[in-house]
């Protein structure tokens, strides 16, 4: 009788152990294996062109239009797996014969691909017919193909999404393919560039205020090149945001580093070899007065036409905050307290080698934001490997102070972790704003 007992005990294990088994193979196939079959829903006699497509930063923009009956109402663009639905906030206009889409009237604003969790996902429109859901695919007119992102570090952690153009039974459809991976050696979440280098050194200042001598000396006091404290700032600034967890490339490590503006290495190509998220370059200003008489003080953020200013301002506030200092009373080029776009001049474009003569004044002036940004900030140089990327970096130039303001002077000197508490406190700050998931 005892053995009778334990040879059905053990069956009884046996068949809870198969049933096991069963149930997890049948969640795998659930949640991962992806099951395309919700694709039969699509309608193949309309298909969406989509005429525009970047990352830009953290963020995925689309532009395309759609020719669809009058009869077809509450048009959306999403993002499924076939069992949820992501809505992209897309807005649909209407002219003449069809429809004009887009995700974002903001460069650094669309589909967040940080807030995306792991499988796999078609971006298809959608609208209602006759009370009833139908769907349509896109198709790339464009001339960029597939992408990849990968997701900022967070908790050791990050997903890289493979975008890709794929066929499902003879129809263009759109995928997005999220896993888990390492991250590669050479891929980083944030680049900081320390402006000036070992060849070009800046603004030269004297800490009491004294001139400085045309031999780029100081009669009395202690000379500073803006060269070093940029450095300075951006290795304590890499420090800060290696502490809350992010990988942090340098364009520079030492003060001897020659960086080149363009090529392998270079100050407005690393942010895009290295895929990073965010590219800061690091500055100070001069109003060109001598003696530390200047009165022009504190902080200019500039930044690309056509964004959203959240992380601006929270660059602006924080930085306030923590490095004891105040926003710059110059009122050219600003377009919101301490944060500036500036444009080339109908002349400075004409006398500019690298661009064709021409009269438009909405070119952006400094190249590391308009050459870091690819298409999505109007690049243009040539001799950058990435002028006509759809996949960029989002860049922002800090002037963090005037030196030849001695006051001012003193505190950024003393004050480095200030500084760059301010940057990285912003950027946390805006990533945990961000960072919940669709679902």
């Amino acid at each position: 009788m005892g053995k009778k007992k334990k040879r059905k005990k053990r069956k009884n294990r046996k068949r809870l152990l198969l049933l096991f088994i069963v149930l997890i193979v049948g969640i795998s196939f659930y949640f991962i294996i992806p099951n395309k079959s919700f694709l039969k829903q699509i309608d193949n006699s309309t298909v969406a062109n989509i005429t525009y497509y970047d990352i830009y930063g953290i963020h995925m923009n689309f532009k395309g239009n759609i020719k669809i009956s009058n009869n077809v109402e509450n048009l959306k663009l999403i993002l499924t797996n076939g069992k949820e639905e992501i809505d992209t906030k897309a807005t649909f206009t209407k002219e003449n014969n069809k429809y004009i889409f887009s995700t974002s009237k903001y460069i650094n604003d669309g589909i967040n691909l940080e807030k995306l969790n792991k499988g796999d996902y078609y971006l298809l429109i959608k609208g209602t017919k006759n009370n009833k859901n139908i769907y349509y695919s896109l198709q790339n007119k464009t001339d960029y193909q597939n992408l990849n992102y990968y997701t900022l570090t967070k908790n050791n952690h990050n997903n890289k999404i493979d975008i890709n153009w794929d066929q499902y039974n003879n129809i263009s459809v759109l995928n997005f393919k999220i896993k888990e991976t390492n991250l590669p050696a050479n891929i980083y979440d944030i680049t900081i560039d320390p402006g000036h280098d070992i060849n070009d050194s800046g603004k030269l200042a004297c800490s009491d205020g004294s001139p400085v001598t045309t031999s780029g000396t100081c009669l009395t006091g202690t000379l500073y090149k803006e060269s070093n404290i940029n450095l300075n700032i951006a290795k304590e600034l890499k420090n800060q945001l290696e502490d809350l967890g992010y990988k942090v490339k340098l364009t520079r490590t030492s003060k001897n580093d020659a960086v080149p503006t363009y090529g392998n290495n270079s100050s407005a190509e690393t942010a895009n070899q290295t895929k990073s998220k965010f590219n800061l370059a690091l500055h100070h200003n001069s109003s060109g007065i001598d003696g530390g008489l200047s009165s022009l003080k504190g902080l200019e953020l500039y930044v690309a036409d056509n964004i959203d200013f959240k992380l601006s301002e929270l660059f602006v506030d924080n930085i306030i905050k923590y490095a004891n200092t105040t926003t710059s009373p110059k009122d050219l080029d600003k377009v919101q307290n301490g944060i500036y776009q500036r444009f080339f001049t109908e002349e400075e474009l004409l006398q500019d080698d690298n661009k064709p003569a021409t009269k438009t004044t909405n070119t952006l002036y400094y190249y590391s934001i308009r050459e870091v940004g690819g298409i999505a900030t109007g690049a243009y140089n040539k001799k950058n490997n990435y002028y006509n990327s759809n996949n960029t970096a989002e860049s922002y130039l800090f002037e963090l102070g005037y030196l030849d303001n001695v006051q001012e002077l003193k505190n950024i000197i003393n004050n480095k972790k200030g500084y760059a508490k301010g940057i990285a406190q912003a950027i946390q700050t805006y990533l945990n704003d961000q960072s919940p998931s669709y679902h």
